[in-house]
């Protein structure tokens, strides 16, 4: 009896010491299928973003991120449990049931949770695992930093949905009757696709669309100022993956993986960055490297099960930083598209292995074609009109 009592008052006191402890809150802000070429702050032709760009000046800008994966679930999966997809059996889209994760593996915020911290998730979470309930505090559109006790350390994500592929499904009477801020005429289409009418339309929307992002991205910043928790709170901001234009969204490609990263850390933890306010950084990172990132600047030793390796927080030297110059990427089914890529962007260069060539690329996906770019792209493929980079 004696020693469950003593038992029970240690745990007592372990929680009231891990919630005095003087850690910063760490809130990550995410946006949905775009790549970092999309944002002004990363290509002159990309859409203007005065809130992300402002945080930018406050902070840094990394240019070599990436998601490990091209789409939305496999990237949160890798993302929430700080491993590789693949490794760990939640590397496909949609799938048909959920895994369990590996033995002693946990997702990375039930660690925080064990130190003391509040974490929330508004609102999406896409796991392909089971989440056990000791991930978030709250976990739901109404979730908030805000329902913490006094004094609580926080660890807060907050989705914004704003850019995310189903914005593009618009029909023909909505692009003669909804016309954009950014002028179609002015917008630079990629390469590899058709220079048309109804993409140089579909680009524009989709820079109207990452303005309007950026303008939830400032509103939630103004609520972290306005709560008095600003000036303690290290903010990451990223895309989910790459963006929405065919032969981004579910590609391992470039275009499907390469995301904005912003983090600003206010002058309290300054220290625990490697970099001064307002300068950009080539460190190659990517989302396996995230959630144990997060758990350094809490300090709470990372688990060995994770695969991700901190890039800021204590122990991190800039020079060991310098030398991180590559990142592994997976493409597995997405719906029903079949697909088993493999990529390693080592520096300037990058290798892409198809285990299943005779699959070709498996364009087809239902989805996608809910987009009237793709159908464009589909009947002018057959019809011989592409040039041999667009047609490939």
């Amino acid at each position: 009896m004696k020693n469950s009592l003593l038992l029970t008052l240690l745990f007592a006191l372990t929680g009231l010491i891990a919630s005095a402890v003087d850690r910063p809150n760490i809130v990550w802000i995410v946006s949905e299928d775009n790549g970092a070429t999309h944002l002004r702050l990363y290509n002159p032709q990309g859409a203007p973003t005065p809130n992300i760009e402002s945080l930018a000046a406050e902070g840094i800008v990394f240019d070599h991120a990436f998601s490990n994966a091209p789409v939305c679930s496999v990237a949160r999966s890798t993302l929430i449990s700080s491993s590789y997809a693949p490794r760990i059996g939640v590397q496909f889209h949609r799938r048909s049931a959920l895994v369990p994760l590996p033995q002693h593996h946990r997702m990375f915020p039930a660690y925080l949770r064990d130190a003391g911290y509040y974490t929330s998730n508004n609102s999406k979470e896409d796991y392909n695992a089971f989440k056990a309930p000791d991930v978030w505090d709250a976990s739901s559109g109404k979730a908030s930093y805000r329902n913490r006790d006094k004094g609580q350390s926080f660890f807060h994500v907050q989705n914004f949905g704003a850019t995310h592929e189903g914005q593009l499904f618009f029909t023909a009477e909505q692009m003669v009757n909804e016309p954009t801020q950014t002028d179609p005429a002015s917008v630079r289409v990629p390469d590899y696709l058709p220079d048309t009418p109804l993409f140089r339309y579909t680009v524009a929307r989709y820079l109207d669309l990452q303005m309007k992002m950026d303008a939830q991205v400032g509103d939630f910043i103004a609520q972290l100022e306005a709560d008095g928790v600003l000036e303690n709170t290290i903010i990451f901001y990223y895309g989910d993956h790459g963006g929405i234009m065919p032969r981004s969204k579910g590609y391992a490609y470039e275009t499907g993986l390469h995301v904005p990263l912003v983090i600003r850390a206010p002058a309290k933890w300054q220290h625990l960055v490697h970099k001064q306010p307002g300068t950009r950084d080539d460190t190659f990172v990517s989302f396996v490297d995230f959630g144990a990132t997060v758990l350094n600047l809490a300090g709470v030793d990372v688990p060995e099960a994770f695969d991700g390796r901190p890039f800021l927080g204590r122990g991190v030297h800039t020079l060991l930083l310098a030398e991180r110059d590559e990142v592994f990427g997976y493409a597995d089914r997405f719906d029903e598209k079949t697909d088993f890529v493999r990529t390693l962007r080592r520096g300037n260069f990058k290798y892409m292995r198809n285990y299943t060539p005779f699959t070709v690329d498996m364009l087809q996906n239902n989805y996608r074609y809910r987009q009237l770019a793709y159908r464009e792209w589909r009947r002018l493929y057959r019809a011989g009109e592409l040039t041999p980079a667009q047609a490939q």
